[in-house]
């Protein structure tokens, strides 16, 4: 992943973070492969039973 896209997991809950507050994290093709590696990461662990889609920024995403 590159530093379009965060991964924690802690307790069984992991947190993807959208982490390009800059561009209103807007989906591009690498955010969409690095969010697609990081839910392909995650379920290699049988102990994670959450999963939080989060940003930084103000805002959400912009989209695509």
């Amino acid at each position: 992943m590159s530093r379009s896209v965060t991964l924690t997991m802690n307790a069984g809950v992991a947190t993807v973070t959208l982490s390009q507050p800059e561009i209103r994290n807007a989906f591009s093709d690498e955010v969409i492969a690095d969010i697609t590696a990081a839910f392909a990461s995650v379920a290699q662990h049988n102990e994670v039973r959450v999963v939080v889609l989060a940003a930084e920024g103000k805002s959400f995403s912009a989209g695509a």
